[in-house]
């Protein structure tokens, strides 16, 4: 699962064990999944929808989505429809099935744009045929969201960046929108007993600095601009988890850098070892470049009792700002921000307590807590409608 998937499954399992029901229903692409599953106590009502495409201007998912909305709400009377994307967003107010949530987690047109203008892996022909269809996509992509952003009762963000976003893009007004930030699992993400131990099982050198960062491999996140300021770290080790498009580039510019014999590309990590891979690390790196709008990641290293550098002008701000504000780079510059990782690096053995200060913070949000916020909003906007 993604970002915005963890947050709306915590949710779901959140509100579930505080005696409330809760339903899930998402689109599939193929029908070898059923249309319903009881996980956790959280329904899953799963409708087929082939149609995910630009080609068609997303209006047979609309319709489907609309038409499972309707379906799922005369099955199981609901009080509150909350939407996660703009296609469920805009179909739950075309169906008029309100009071209607809507959790904006960044701008879809941008995020298209940030991502398929930047791809290393299409031909010369491709880029020139891109160039005309990209701009519709991200309008319709714009438009489809404002729609759904403007149509719903209330909008949530998880982090003041977003709020600045929401507003600024879509004309959301703060009397509209409330932060709820991202949550963490206390019980999975937990300190590590012994930080050598854990890079002994997962194959890594246990003397020297050691960096990690798990994250799509796509341009918007900063790893070249991370093998960049490694440059600039000399003795000092980084493990970069996750997929995505610039593998192959990413793996060829840690070369041509010659910090190769110094960065590990781990690719997918399971979730049953992700906490393994923060208590290994002694500082966790998230050098995004734009659209950061939270970053559950921050939250799960510092429950592992790591501490997180990050770019500024992110969601991760809202988080670091309040419990260590250096840790947070002055701008998204490599040299910049390999001083700011330095300067970190340097204080940490004088810190013993720093791990059960990155714990303390980091259990403010613990997802039951996140859960009894969402509760409140809900119960508001129920008692208003």
């Amino acid at each position: 699962m993604g970002g915005s998937e963890r947050v709306v499954w915590e949710l779901a399992r959140g509100l579930v064990a505080r005696g409330h029901e809760a339903r899930i229903v998402a689109p599939r692409t193929t029908r070898s999944l059923p249309e319903f599953s009881t996980i956790d106590g959280v329904t899953l009502h799963r409708y087929h929808d082939p149609f995910m495409s630009f080609g068609v201007l997303y209006l047979p998912s609309l319709i489907l989505a609309r038409a499972a909305l309707r379906a799922t709400v005369r099955r199981w009377p609901t009080d509150i429809v909350h939407a996660h994307h703009g296609i469920s967003g805009l179909a739950a107010a075309l169906a008029d099935l309100g009071p209607r949530c809507y959790t904006f987690y960044g701008p879809w047109h941008l995020e298209f744009l940030s991502e398929a203008t930047q791809r290393p892996d299409l031909t010369r022909l491709q880029r020139q045929t891109s160039r005309l269809w990209m701009p519709a996509k991200a309008r319709l992509a714009r438009l489809i969201e404002r729609a759904a952003v403007r149509r719903s009762e209330h909008v949530v963000v998880l982090s003041r960046f977003s709020a600045r976003q929401v507003e600024d893009i879509h004309g959301v007004t703060r009397s509209r929108s409330t932060v709820i930030p991202g949550g963490v699992d206390l019980e999975r993400f937990t300190l590590a007993a012994d930080r050598r131990a854990a890079r002994k099982a997962l194959g890594l050198a246990v003397d020297g600095s050691l960096l990690f960062t798990v994250r799509r491999l796509v341009p918007r996140m900063g790893l070249e601009g991370l093998l960049r300021a490694l440059v600039q770290l000399p003795g000092v080790r980084l493990v970069i988890g996750g997929s995505g498009i610039l593998r192959g580039m990413l793996e060829h510019t840690a070369v041509r850098f010659g910090v190769a014999d110094r960065v590990r590309f781990a690719g997918f990590i399971p979730d049953e070892q992700l906490a393994r891979y923060y208590q290994a690390a002694d500082l966790v790196v998230l050098p995004s470049l734009a659209l950061e709008g939270f970053g559950l990641i921050t939250l799960e290293a510092l429950a592992c009792g790591t501490p997180v550098v990050a770019t500024p002008e992110s969601g991760a701000s809202d988080v670091l700002g309040s419990l260590e504000p250096t840790w947070l780079a002055p701008d998204r510059e490599p040299t910049t921000f390999a001083r700011t990782v330095s300067g970190v690096l340097a204080r940490l053995p004088s810190e013993s307590d720093l791990p059960l200060r990155c714990r303390a913070h980091a259990a403010r949000y613990g997802w039951t807590r996140i859960v009894g916020e969402y509760e409140r909003l809900y119960r508001a906007l129920r008692d208003r409608s």
